[in-house]
């Protein structure tokens, strides 16, 4: 099959991975723009989707913000009430939204009051709070669960929880000489997490938004996601603003020079074939096959390893670093508790942590080989394809 046989063609360049030359990167998505590194409130770190426990009809969508918090400072951690955070989801296969979750926070405490709407056709495109209200409630504290339950009997649950996120950035850093420290352990993030057990579709696209009010009373789309570090890897420093402001529909005629230009930078073989296919910049998912990385995003889903392997052909291949730091839930939010149990504590953090409510982590200028992220978008977005559209819940 062709998929198979364009990994093929990349793994002969990637065979010596390190000397491809690397584009720089902070995490994820986690401080990927001007925009975001001044709003961590506002900061998308990372978007999973995968199968709902309770459902086999169902997914679980999950995004995350405020990037690095320490254990000692989770206990300040909140929302910002004038952000609209946004989950959008495709169901038709043509990069805009047929439905989307929004979620607005009140109160400036760690306990917050939550509003979920739901917007469907035009509303669901907007970034504004359009849409019906199907959920009220509170925000989670500590490790505490408050599970707020929608109209339709979605699950929803927003507070702190671990970093899913597992990494030498290390090894990297030294040439893909891979230590097996995992240099996100022992921090937190606020989770946004929606279950949903009735869907009109088993494939489907995700992404996350969150915007804000200009001057002018104007929704502004401040960061956005789907896959893992294609703003992060593939977009210009100058331009990354500007891509997170964009809309995955329109990522092909904006974005796809700079696309171009960052993959024949590396000397790939195959630099218009991937270029099509990394944008837009959609998670998707095949709710009918088993959903781990590169069909969704499970929390567990090791996606270091498995873009290594998937380039080289090399089955034994990663970076030591195997599982997250802590073990998931097996059911609702599914994320770990936080360190410290939200309310300060004395886990352990990576070196050179800093201090204050976000980690200073100016020395994770960690690099992303260019072809992992190229294999790792060109294989998720393969089960991808068009289908009927649908505006009912998805």
């Amino acid at each position: 099959m062709r998929i198979r046989k364009l990994s093929v063609a990349l793994a002969a360049a990637a065979l010596g991975v390190a000397a491809l030359g690397a584009m720089p990167a902070l995490g994820a998505d986690h401080r990927d723009s001007p925009l975001t590194k001044e709003a961590p409130k506002s900061d998308l770190n990372d978007l999973y989707v995968f199968k709902s426990a309770s459902s086999g009809a169902g997914y679980v969508a999950a995004f995350t913000v405020n990037p690095l918090t320490t254990p000692g400072d989770t206990a300040k951690l909140s929302l910002d009430p004038a952000t609209n955070y946004e989950l959008k989801v495709d169901t038709n296969g043509d990069a805009v939204a047929d439905v989307s979750y929004k979620f607005q926070f009140t109160g400036s405490g760690a306990e917050q009051d939550v509003i979920v709407r739901r917007a469907t056709g035009a509303d669901a495109v907007t970034n504004d709070r359009s849409g019906a209200v199907f959920a009220t409630g509170k925000t989670s504290v500590g490790s505490a669960v408050v599970t707020i339950v929608g109209s339709g009997g979605q699950k929803i649950y927003v507070g702190p929880r671990d970093d899913p996120f597992f990494f030498d950035l290390a090894g990297f850093q030294n040439g893909l000489k891979f230590t097996g420290v995992d240099t996100f352990k022992g921090t937190n993030v606020t989770a946004i997490v929606l279950e949903v057990t009735a869907v009109p579709s088993q494939t489907l696209g995700f992404w996350a938004t969150t915007s804000k009010q200009d001057a002018l009373g104007n929704w502004v789309q401040l960061d956005r996601m789907g896959r893992p570090a294609i703003n992060t890897v593939f977009i210009p420093a100058a331009k990354k603003d500007a891509f997170n402001n964009n809309t995955p529909d329109r990522d092909k005629s904006i974005f796809t020079a700079d696309v171009k230009a960052a993959l024949n930078s590396l000397a790939s073989p195959a630099t218009d074939a991937l270029a099509g296919i990394l944008l837009p910049d959609i998670l998707t998912v095949d709710l009918s096959k088993p959903t781990n990385y590169l069909n969704g995003r499970s929390l567990k889903d090791d996606v270091i390893d498995i873009s290594l392997q998937t380039i080289t052909g090399n089955a034994t291949i990663g970076d030591g670093v195997n599982a997250n730091d802590v073990p998931f839930l097996n059911d609702f939010p599914y994320f770990a508790a936080p360190h410290g149990g939200g309310a300060g504590g004395t886990a352990p953090l990576p070196p050179n942590t800093g201090n204050g409510l976000l980690m200073d982590r100016s020395d994770l200028n960690w690099t992303l080989p260019i072809a992992l992220v190229a294999a790792a978008g060109l294989l998720g977005a393969a089960g991808f394809v068009g289908r009927r559209k649908s505006e009912e819940q998805a």
